[in-house]
């Protein structure tokens, strides 16, 4: 093993941090600012939103982000809402799971046609531990009166398919009464990805993969399942609730231990966890792919 695959195994096996990139842009008009929440949503991210957003009287929040942390999200939600602020997903950009419960929550919500608002059965990560899921569909549920939507609209979000992820279309949004605009009524110069300036994540294969592995680790479905492609989220190894009891109940939790690039999609992944007296000594095959400006996982192979 040469020196520079040592010292990129170190960086990746150390602790994994993906919070949400979140900025603030001031307009011509001094008293509007586009906020943007772009990545992973992790649990730091609502006291982060809060910093930036506190002296912002009127705004549009621009989501780019796969999901993640749910109650965070419910925090930056909530934060939007009483500040009356607006929310978009640009053009060929996805907001799913707890990045749509976010966009909810906007004072007026705005997509496109080519955007991915995508809801996603969720669970919820309160200190380290899956929240019993009655307790957490009263949370979401509750988060969703507060925002006053019809009780149509609350089944519509809360019964989200635990396998895939439920796509608001234009059809559906006026058949449950979730109302959207075009961005362009709001900003006419702007409805893509690079009018609000959001780049698209580097194609980072072994960065996804370790942190996927990481957060099993954790026991933190909700956050794993956020690196998977929206098709395959709530199957076999991405199940959210599964990930939350199995490696929640560990007696050594999951470790990473090496990870090795096997091709230009493809990653090997070495790790050990101990449920009971015997020890997985796992090895996955992790396949990924480039969906919407984010690296997500496809397909996973392994032996325990």
């Amino acid at each position: 093993m040469n020196k520079i695959y040592i010292s990129i195994l170190i960086l990746f096996i150390s602790k994994f941090s993906s919070a949400a990139l979140i900025t603030k842009e001031q307009t011509s008009d001094p008293n509007f600012h586009f906020i943007t929440v772009s990545g992973a949503i992790e649990p730091e991210d609502g006291i982060k939103f809060n910093r930036i957003v506190s002296e912002v009287k009127n705004g549009f929040v621009v989501l780019d982000s796969p999901g993640g942390a749910v109650l965070s999200g419910l925090e930056i939600g909530r934060l939007i809402r009483n500040k009356k602020l607006m929310t978009g997903v640009p053009s060929s950009t996805l907001c799913a799971s707890s990045c749509a419960l976010i966009w909810l929550a906007g004072a007026t919500r705005y997509a496109e046609e080519s955007s991915m608002v995508g809801f996603h059965a969720a669970y919820v990560i309160r200190n380290g531990k899956q929240v019993e899921t009655g307790v957490g569909n009263a949370l979401i549920g509750a988060y969703l009166n507060e925002l006053g939507l019809s009780d149509k609209a609350i089944v519509f979000v809360t019964k989200a398919p635990p396998e895939g992820i439920e796509q608001l279309t234009k059809a559906k949004s006026e058949q449950v009464g979730i109302a959207y605009k075009s961005i362009s009524e709001v900003s006419p110069s702007r409805s893509t990805r690079k009018d609000f300036q959001i780049e698209d994540q580097p194609y980072d294969p072994l960065k996804v993969a370790v942190a996927f592995y990481q957060y099993l680790g954790l026991a933190d479905g909700s956050s794993a399942a956020a690196l998977v492609i929206p098709e395959k989220r709530g199957m076999g190894p991405f199940n959210e609730r599964n990930i939350g009891k199995f490696f929640g109940s560990m007696k050594e939790p999951l470790k990473v231990n090496s990870v090795k690039l096997l091709s230009s999609d493809t990653v090997e992944v070495n790790y050990t966890y101990r449920v009971s007296k015997s020890q997985c000594n796992g090895k996955a095959i992790v396949e990924t792919g480039y969906f919407m400006g984010n690296t997500l996982i496809k397909k996973i192979s392994a032996n325990c």
